[in-house]
């Protein structure tokens, strides 16, 4: 008899929950079958492994401005130049793309198409489809960080950037931190078939396979997860509403649009304030906040901070709160 005993130490990846991510990809129009999903501890850990796959010292990656303060040092890590590009109202902007796959020759392109971390941008389908056909024309892999995208409803937001066969390669990452609990460190990578060996070994070097009880709790919670996203819309749009009612009231200088999705708030204060230093004042006054600079490479959102906007009212307000004082107290402190 041939079957296979599994060990004190079996972490590989559970066939029921390489099932449910296969089948949640298929229902937001990304056909897809277990086998080119690789599961991760999370998706920062997806985009570590996909960086070690593609890039290295020396090498170029093209990446949204601003951007993911976390991917962005782990695509630094990885020995990477970041080249950033602009978004628009529909996502990265495509002229610019262009040039800039154009002029460096990127080994990587970085997106974030649905609900862009901070913007909240939900890139739109046309853009999605000339976004993987540019990368395919230049011969560039692509990483789409869906982390987001987990929470919603089929039909929610357009489908993913590999849904458009445009003959390159692209990279899905997913994630159930965002959509059910940031302890729930379950993400994973939907890949071509020729990179899913090489990413399982890398991820097999890190850290042996993710713990199982996860695996079965997020196998069981990924099919339910389109019956709950109108609810957690709901809450999402009135604790939103609360935040931004607050911060006019208390900091009617600070300006920001609104975000189509996401947790957080991208606020530009004004002209003339250095974020960084006021990030530090608001952290003195119990507030944390992330300046701009950590999430632009080209130094063009300096002025910004990115402002969670998820918290229940009471927590919102104390939060606005102290943020109000920081700021009262940020002229002594050579801010501005």
């Amino acid at each position: 008899m041939n079957r296979r005993i599994a060990s004190a130490t079996d972490r590989s990846p559970l066939p029921a929950l390489r099932a449910a991510i296969a089948a949640h990809h298929t229902a937001h129009g990304l056909p897809t079958t277990p086998d080119p999903v690789v599961v991760t501890t999370g998706a920062t850990q997806a985009v570590t492994l996909i960086a070690q796959l593609h890039l290295g010292r020396g090498s170029t990656a093209i990446v949204e401005s601003p951007g993911s303060p976390g991917c962005l040092d782990v695509l630094r890590a990885a020995g990477s130049q970041l080249v950033g590009v602009e978004l628009d109202s529909d996502g990265i902007r495509i002229d610019r793309l262009a040039t800039a796959l154009a002029e460096h020759r990127p080994a990587l392109l970085y997106v974030m198409p649905t609900y862009h971390n901070p913007t909240g941008t939900l890139m739109s389908a046309g853009r999605r489809r000339r976004v993987a056909e540019l990368a395919a024309e230049h011969g560039v892999p692509l990483l789409e960080d869906s982390a987001r995208a987990a929470a919603l409803a089929p039909g929610q937001a357009p489908p993913p950037i590999a849904a458009h066969h445009a003959g390159g390669t692209v990279l899905t990452v997913g994630s159930l931190a965002k959509a059910v609990w940031g302890g729930l460190r379950i993400g994973w990578i939907r890949a071509p078939r020729d990179a899913v060996a090489r990413l399982a070994r890398l991820k097999a070097l890190s850290d042996l396979g993710s713990p199982h009880l996860d695996q079965a709790l997020a196998a069981r919670l990924l099919p339910e997860l389109p019956a709950l996203a109108p609810e957690r819309d709901r809450i999402r749009r009135e604790r939103l509403a609360t935040v931004t009612r607050l911060l006019a009231e208390r900091l009617p200088d600070w300006r920001w649009r609104e975000p189509q999705g996401g947790s957080v708030l991208w606020i530009r204060l004004p002209p003339g304030t250095d974020a960084r230093i006021y990030a530090q004042v608001a952290l003195r006054h119990g507030a944390e906040v992330v300046p701009g600079a950590t999430m632009d490479p080209t130094g063009a959102h300096d002025d910004y901070i990115r402002l969670p906007c998820s918290f229940a009212p009471d927590i919102s307000a104390e939060l606005v709160s102290r943020l109000a004082t920081a700021w009262a107290a940020l002229p002594r402190s050579g801010g501005r």
